[in-house]
């Protein structure tokens, strides 16, 4: 049990280290606003779309149960969506916090961290059978996602929902999702420059999310960045950051395991979902937010948050679902 208790922790200090690495080049005032939207530019283009394409092409055809089970999961994100839509126009939240926060209580990070955990702590066939959790992230939660950002920035509901399925992440995950119902699989030398694009989404993002967290405009040491000429984003109220943070730790989680359990899915795709339910937000979410100047600084501090309190809340919720799995 301690092995597994540590195991979470572990494998989410890395992130926290690329992070730290953002926030020291900013507060050395080594990279300003416009060298983090230079490393957002290339992860929303490159990195993720690259990711999403290498590691969906890969899932497979689920069968009938496994279906009903990603159905579920991903009725559950929806809702997610439409309570914190529902908890902002209560608060009177505005139009950034709103769509800002519901993308952040439904997104996880459920490729990077939650499939390397359910393989470690669930075994191969819960992490093979829970990668389809991953499509439904990106296909389906990312697009009404996206279009939210759009709708907030002004558009129109029915063109920001037009404009989400032309985005390259959300596209990128259509491709590789298609790529797997077929059968289909990129040429031999494709294949490798996509993975190695696909091994550099992550990090990069990581590292532009600790720019974005770390530039205060405060003067600090090191050699000055040239001056920008954008207004900085304003600073984001912590009531939408704090609720789309238990939306996402806890709600998320606890709906995806009633759900996947009344349609009868199969128990490693529950308990793996689960755990992928329970995965801190995506820093995807940061790029978006970023791409779309939508709730940049919201989205940055919810990753954050949720990838601080995660390494506590799923290891937790791992030793539960590991000993359910072997009662």
């Amino acid at each position: 049990m301690i092995d597994l208790l540590l195991d979470v922790p572990q494998r989410v200090v890395p992130f926290f280290l690329l992070v730290a690495c953002g926030v020291t080049l900013a507060r050395l005032r080594l990279f300003d606003a416009r060298m983090s939207a230079g490393l957002s530019t290339y992860v929303y283009w490159i990195g993720f779309p690259a990711l999403l394409v290498h590691s969906l092409s890969r899932v497979g055809v689920p069968d009938r149960a496994l279906t009903l089970g990603l159905l579920a999961y991903g009725a559950c994100a929806l809702l997610v969506v439409l309570l914190i839509v529902a908890i902002g126009i209560a608060l009177r939240w505005t139009r950034e916090e709103r769509a800002g926060g519901a993308l952040s209580a439904s997104l996880g990070n459920s490729a990077f961290l939650g499939l390397p955990i359910a393989l470690a702590v669930l075994g191969p066939e819960a992490a093979r059978v829970s990668a389809g959790v991953v499509a439904v992230d990106f296909v389906v939660v990312a697009a009404i996602g996206v279009g939210l950002l759009g709708w907030a920035g002004g558009r129109s509901t029915w063109r920001s929902l037009m404009q989400a399925l032309r985005n390259p992440i959300v596209l990128a995950a259509i491709t590789g999702s298609a790529m797997a119902l077929a059968g289909l699989s990129l040429p031999g030398v494709l294949d490798r420059a996509v993975a190695a694009a696909a091994a550099s989404g992550s990090p990069v993002a990581l590292v532009a999310l600790g720019v974005a967290l770390g530039l205060t405009g405060l003067p600090a040491a090191g050699v000055p960045c040239e001056p920008t000429d954008e207004e900085p984003s304003p600073i984001p109220r912590w009531g939408p950051i704090v609720v789309a943070a238990v939306g996402k730790l806890m709600v998320m989680p606890t709906l995806a395991w009633f759900a996947t359990g009344l349609v009868d899915a199969p128990l490693p795709f529950r308990l793996g979902a689960t755990l992928l339910a329970a995965t801190p937000t995506a820093v995807n979410v940061f790029i978006q937010t970023k791409a779309y100047s939508v709730f940049e600084r919201g989205g940055a501090r919810i990753v954050a948050l949720t990838t601080a309190v995660s390494c506590v809340s799923l290891s937790a919720l791992a030793i539960l679902l590991e000993r359910y799995a072997g009662a």
